[in-house]
């Protein structure tokens, strides 16, 4: 790639070049090597591989990129030896060889930071021998080469966890080194789609994998065959599920109880049927074989215990039951929504206004179902990056619930978040009677809008004063008419916490902060488009997004941040061989 100019003055970017970098990477090795002593269970000679961090040569191609890629300035700058001291719990004395807890930490890293969308092509190009060279070199490896499974066993085992301290650890060091400043940070979430289909219970748990039929079930479903159903049934035996269903449909009318279809039969002349199959279906209803109508079986979700009992699993289990449903916008058609079955990535952005610069500072994953708004005080808490005071929080509408700006609030921070109406009444009429608009701005008794005289950060309150807007015989009439300033009128947060703040909602202040909320877009979309090349991932569970989305956000917050360090170093003119 060819590297770009970045538009600000050089004295602002001399602090901010590669040597500089070095120099603030090398005071981080020290403290975590001074700071991460616990002793790794497994003793080095039964490793499988050993890492070590070592002085390398950084050196630049025609176009400005590093010889070796990313992940050859990432290796050769951060030393990874805290991943045994952070996965330590996760192995034990006993046992086998293992991989060197740092070695696959940093070749996660690797993977992601040269943009790897998965770990078959990661694998293939770590084997070959020049592709391979620099990851084998960097990571310690020796004879044996980590393959798909071991990367998956060493997932499984210390989980996203060690993903998340190693993002807080890179997230201070950048704020050491002056691209994170933590003045206005912005929050969204991102669903993304697990490889299970949905079938149409966003209930489902693992209680319908086996589920009890009682013999009055049993008669019933022998009664539905009897009277001319091919389709067999019984209400769903989770009481709470029937009642949201109930609950849901009523309001599009009657309501209705869910429904498990557990087997299908079709009807068949008399002389083409199975005694064989024909038995198994009198079998799994409890009836005479002479009693059932002639039918074939074609599927069916009953089976017998190994005392005999009968169960049934519910045809509508997906195959990933920790995942949720959520809906975003469609792509292709913005006017409706896209129904997605799968996991939430909450991920807070810094912005840096002088350098234009946006970079994540971590990640949090959760069901698809999952509403935004109630984990947003846990996902910020969990953060590296704390609210500061003066700090700006922005969000969407998602997460505009009241305890969230009361928790910003509490930590000296302004939250900008979109206003969500619910189902407020928000015509003229409606307003007037509440007495101030949607932006919360007051009207005066004579119905017009006021404007703000300014907020009080004692108080926590905003004055509104009217400004004596009516025509000079009106004003006759007006008993403000006496003030300077006419009529006054005072909201505070305490009252009114999701309309009242520094930032006057709706002003054009306001609204240009708002707009900075698209840096979250960007954060997610980069995600997709470079981290994943736009690729879904082919996996299920819970555990196993978390720790995608963590090593994602990671990746992409060491590859913006080399990249701009690049950058400066590239329009400062210091572009040249260096050792770290």
């Amino acid at each position: 790639m060819n590297r770009k100019i970045i538009p600000v003055s050089h004295a602002q970017l001399t602090s901010l070049d590669l040597e500089a970098f070095v120099r603030q990477a090398d005071a981080l090795n020290q403290r975590n090597r001074e700071r991460f002593t616990s002793p790794f269970p497994k003793c080095p000679s039964r490793w499988i591989s050993h890492y070590q961090f070592e002085p390398r040569l950084i050196t630049f191609t025609d176009q400005g990129a590093v010889e070796g890629g990313l992940s050859w300035l990432v290796g050769t700058t951060l030393d990874f030896s805290f991943a045994r001291d952070l996965c330590a719990d996760a192995y034990g004395t006993r046992g086998g060889t293992c991989y060197d807890p740092a070695s696959l930490l940093f070749l996660e890293v690797a993977a992601k930071v040269d943009g790897y969308p998965d770990y078959a092509r990661f694998c293939r190009d770590l084997e070959q021998a020049e592709k391979g060279r620099c990851y084998r070199d960097l990571a310690g490896l020796d004879e044996a080469i980590p393959g798909q499974d071991s990367f998956s066993n060493f997932r499984k085992r210390v989980g996203h966890s060690v993903v998340d301290q190693t993002m807080d650890i890179m997230v201070q060091l950048f704020i050491d080194f002056g691209l994170i400043k933590g003045e206005v940070v912005s929050t969204d979430g991102q669903l993304d789609p697990t490889h299970s289909r949905f079938k149409g219970c966003a209930y489902a748990c693992e209680g319908c994998k086996a589920i009890p039929i009682d013999e009055a079930q049993r008669h019933d479903l022998a009664q539905q065959l009897q009277s001319g159903s091919l389709r067999l049934e019984i209400i769903c035996p989770l009481p709470e599920v029937v009642d949201k269903v109930r609950e849901a449909t009523a309001k599009k009318g009657a309501p209705k109880d869910p429904k498990v279809v557990l087997l299908e039969v079709e009807p068949l002349p008399p002389e083409q049927l199975s005694s064989k199959l024909h038995h198994k279906l009198a079998e799994r209803l409890g009836v005479p074989q002479d009693q059932l109508p002639p039918v074939r079986l074609k599927w069916s979700h009953l089976s017998l215990g190994p005392s005999g009992e009968l169960q049934a699993r519910c045809p509508k289990v997906p195959s990933d039951l920790e995942a949720g449903v959520g809906y975003h916008v469609d792509n292709q058609n913005p006017g409706q929504k896209e129904r997605v079955f799968g996991y939430l990535h909450l991920k807070t952005t810094d912005l840096h206004p002088d350098f234009a610069l946006e970079l994540p500072l971590g990640n949090s994953t959760y069901a698809a179902g999952t509403d935004e708004g109630t984990e947003f005080i846990g996902h910020r808490s969990a953060l590296a990056m704390p609210v500061l005071p003066g700090q700006i929080q922005l969000a969407d509408a998602a997460n505009d619930q009241i305890d969230n700006y009361h928790w910003v609030h509490e930590h000296g921070g302004i939250a900008v978040f979109d206003y969500n109406p619910r189902n407020e009444h928000l015509d003229v009429t409606s307003l007037l009677n509440r007495g101030y608009d949607p932006n919360g701005t007051p009207y005066a008794p004579c119905g017009r809008l006021c404007h703000s005289n300014g907020y009080d950060y004692q108080a926590d309150s905003r004055q509104y004063v009217c400004g004596l807007q009516c025509p000079p015989e009106e004003q006759q009439r007006c008993p403000h008419r006496h003030g300077v300033l006419g009529y006054c009128h005072r909201m505070t947060f305490h009252d009114h916490p999701r309309l009242i703040g520094p930032i006057q909602r709706g002003s054009q202040q306001w609204q240009q902060i708002y707009a900075m909320r698209s840096a979250s877009e960007r954060t997610n979309s980069y995600d997709q488009e470079v981290i994943a090349k736009g690729s879904a991932v082919k996996m299920r569970g819970l555990a196993a997004f978390s720790f995608a989305g963590a090593i994602r956000t990671l990746g992409q917050l060491l590859r913006r941040t080399c990249n701009f360090v690049l950058d400066a170093t590239y329009t400062l003119g210091r572009l040249h061989p260096l050792r770290t």
